[in-house]
Formats: structure tokens, sequence, C-alpha cells
């Protein structure tokens, strides 16, 4: 998105007065030109020309390169997630100073995910968090109070006395253009400010959903893509100076698109490498049955901006949680507020629940893993005994699909099979092709029973037949009866 020089604050208005004559009105239309034909243009001396080049050059300039010895002791605090297992997985919790990316379809959990690290942001630093605030940014709908509250009551973890709703900060940004303001003129001004004064200073910056502000029903042609790219990258250098600058931890939530499976074209050499082929590496993952089938929005352009990729899914799995995994919702359920027990029964020992799936596509601070979670009242918990490594063993060098078709298809990288990482638990309900359904009085973890498989069992069950029955019938009757 090219920038008008009307929002320049470092030229004087008579002098964006003569850029106007000169059919100069925005940035590019003036760096991209040499003072000479600006001068040109807008009939000016060309001192005049260098010296308005200089002042919006020095406006719109990226921040500085500093120098290792500046940032050596930067990126050192960590943010718990509220669960050890996830804390694990992420090498401590959520770093400071860099952009972490969580993607993942509908219901995955990618809010719970941004809302429960909004809470343990404020939490002290001896206690896992930051002691800080956050600027939660939503893009097309409202923050939902509602499940915020109802964590912070839940999570045993969490109290009155250490996190509160005051301390998330909230703006809605529904336009790209208001994002790009917020992000470069609001939020420093802000998060300065929390600085210096005694509350807690801002230290977590979630954006609630960046692709969600590049949907349109226009054409996409070279030039909306070129455009696209633009703007991807204009947010990204906000939010690094953002995360550099104030060492916060920048977390956006993304959305996914469907992967089709491509066949590979007479023009396309050995050895070669192809985009759809080797984005899997970088945008999809791989684990369990059916996660390849979606992958991380905005392209390539985006992939590059973050440091940390992180996929949630829906695996359409259920399970019984045994002893162990039960101790966690009890664990949850015990932080519940007492004066608040019609809580209590939305969770039923009996029912099945919905498994979901996370991934960690690429991180610079920690290996790629899978893992099994769930999301309760008290949200999100990783079920233990399930962490995957995808590239623990030995894998093929990462030539083109094409290139060695015959001998690594796409769909088998990793050269890990997928079934082999269900639970034996899950299998029979993943094998079934059974989908699970959200709880209709809106508990996220929890799903009903499958009545199907519990109505054929009832009916077999009820069977008072006596065995003698069987073995009084004249099966020498029915063999003369098939002669006939």
């Amino acid at each position: 998105m090219m920038q008008s020089l009307d929002t320049l604050l470092r030229i004087s208005e008579n002098q964006k007065s003569q850029l106007i004559k000169g059919k100069v009105q925005y940035v590019e239309d003036l760096i991209l030109n040499s003072p000479q034909e600006i001068a040109g243009k807008c009939r000016i001396s060309q001192i005049d020309a260098k010296r308005i080049i200089d002042a919006v050059c020095s406006e719109v300039a990226p921040p500085k390169v500093r120098l290792l010895e500046d940032v050596r002791h930067e990126g050192d605090e960590k943010c718990t997630t509220g669960d050890p297992h996830l804390d694990s997985a992420l090498n401590g919790g959520m770093r400071t100073g860099m952009v972490w990316e969580i993607a993942g379809e509908s219901a995955a959990g990618k809010t719970q995910f941004a809302l429960q690290l909004s809470l343990f942001a404020q939490l002290p630093k001896d206690k896992g968090g930051l002691y800080g605030s956050t600027c939660y940014l939503t893009t097309s709908s409202t923050l939902p109070t509602s499940r915020l509250l109802q964590i912070s009551q839940e999570h045993p973890i969490l109290s009155e006395s250490n996190c509160s709703l005051e301390a998330v900060h909230t703006l809605s940004t529904p336009t790209l253009p208001t994002l790009i303001r917020a992000l470069s003129q609001t939020l420093p001004h802000f998060i300065q400010r929390s600085r210096d004064r005694n509350n807690k200073p801002v230290k977590v910056l979630i954006v609630d959903a960046l692709a969600e502000l590049f949907h349109t029903s226009n054409k996409t042609t070279t030039a909306t893509l070129v455009e696209r790219s633009k703007n991807v990258s204009e947010v990204s250098i906000l939010l690094h100076a953002l995360a550099s600058t104030h060492q916060i931890a920048v977390l956006v939530l993304n959305e996914v698109v469907d992967v089709f499976e491509r066949c590979g074209g007479s023009n396309i050499g050995e050895g070669e490498l192809v985009y759809s082929d080797q984005s899997r590496w970088f945008s999809r993952a791989n684990s369990v049955p059916g996660e390849d089938r979606k992958e991380a929005s905005l392209g390539l352009v985006w992939a590059n901006q973050v440091n940390v990729r992180i996929l949630l899914s829906r695996t359409g799995r259920r399970r019984y949680l045994d002893d162990v995994e039960k101790n966690i919702s009890k664990r949850h359920r015990s932080g519940i507020n007492p004066q608040n027990p019609s809580t209590n029964s939305i969770e039923s020992e009996d029912q099945l629940t919905l498994i979901r799936r996370l991934s960690v596509v690429f991180s610079s601070i920690s290996c790629p893993i899978s893992m099994d979670y769930i999301v309760t009242g008290a949200g999100i918990s990783v079920l233990p005994g399930g962490e995957v490594h995808p590239y623990s063993r030995g894998e093929p060098h990462m030539q083109s699909h094409f290139a060695q078709e015959a001998r690594t298809p796409s769909h088998q990288v990793p050269q890990i099979d997928p079934r082999s990482q269900i639970s034996p638990l899950d299998v029979g309900i993943a094998e079934g092709g059974g989908h699970a359904e959200e709880d209709p009085l809106g508990n996220p973890g929890d799903v009903g029973t499958d009545n199907g498989g519990d109505e054929w069992d009832k009916y077999w069950g009820a069977d008072d037949i006596p065995p003698d029955v069987y073995q009084s019938v004249d099966l020498g009757g029915l063999d003369a009866q098939e002669h006939l």
C-alpha cells in the first residue's frame, strides 16, 4: 500500500503543496526520483528538493540495525503457557523479542491459546509470568471477555490477586490501514507510557487475526499478490520493531487454507525445487492423518517473517480420558470458583472428549514436535505421553517431489506413518470416520456420546434367549430345504 505524503509530519504544509503541484503525492514517487527530477517537476531548487527527500526518508526509514553487543541480553524472558508439557515443547514458554504465529482452522483453539497467554503474562516472574499486561488487537470480532473471565476463575494457578481483565487492553483494527497506524503510532507511545507508570508494562502483543484483513472478492492477479506481499512485509517490519525495541512477545493468529495435490508438469526439470512441493516443510504438519490437508495462509512472504510457527487442527478423534488424563480435568475443575457451582456440571466424566492436535512446524528456539491437547474450561491442556518429534528419524534429502516421485511421495514426508502416532484409544474412532462435535452447552473440551455404538451394545446385551434354543435347531432339515 502506497503511503501518502499528507500523513508525514517532518515536511511542512508549504512543502506538501509544492509536491502536489508537481504531481508527487506518494512517498514512493518522491524517493524513487532524484533531487534533480523532483526539482524539475515541482519547480523548486535542488537544495530544497534534497531537504524534502531527506526529511521523508528519515521519517519512513525502518529502525536502524543494532549491534549484537546491544542485544546480547535480550530475549531471555519467557512466559509460561499454563501447561508444563507445552512449555517444555516450546523450550521454556513464549519468549519475548520474537514474532510467534499460531495458525489453525475455525474452533481449533487459536483464540483459547491467545486468551490464556494474556492472563499468564500477568503472573509474577517467579511463577513463570512476565508481570506485564497485554495489548489485544482484534480485526473482525470483539474480545471474548466472558471466556477470559472463565479461564481466570477456573485455572488453579490464576487468581484475582495476580491477574485481572484490567491488564488486557483491547483495540479494534478492522482494516489494514488501521492496523498499520496502530502498530506504527498508537502502540509505541502506549507501550512507552505503560513503562513510565507504576502499573504493569505491556509485555505481550496479540493480533487476532491477521489473514482476515486480506480477504477480498476481487480476482487474484499478479498485481494483487504483489500488493499483498508489500502489505505483509510492512506489517511484519512493524511487529519485529515492537518486539525488539520494547522486548515484548508478539503473537499473531492466522488462518489455514486447503491443500490440493498437484501433478508434475513436463516443464519441471530434475532436481528443481517446486514451491508446492517444498511448502510442506514450513506451511503444514503431517503427524496424524488429515493434518496435511491444511496449511497456513499468507504464503511464503509471511512464513519468512515469523520466528515460530505453530499449527492447531481438529482431528475428528474422541476419547474417554483414562485415569491419568482425567487428573488434568480434575485439576482444572478444582480451581473453579465455589460461588459459581453451575460450571462444575458442564463437563461429565462419561462423555467423550474432543482431541485436537498441536504441531510446532518450525522454531528458532526449539525442535519441531506434535502433541495432542484438549480444551477445557480452564484453557488448553496437553495430553502427556503422546509427543512426537517428526524429524527424529533419518529423513531423505529435500529434493523435488517430481524428481523422486517413485521413491518419496509428498504425502509421506516425514517418513513416519501418521496412524502410528494415534493413541490406541483413538484408532477405532478415527478409522470409523467419526467426527467430534462440540458440546451444545458450549464447553469446548467435551462432546456427546456416540449413540450409534451404544444402541447396538445395548441391543446385544439385552439378548435373553437361552443357549439351548440354538442347540435344538434341526440343521439337517435346513440342509434338506437347500437341496429342494
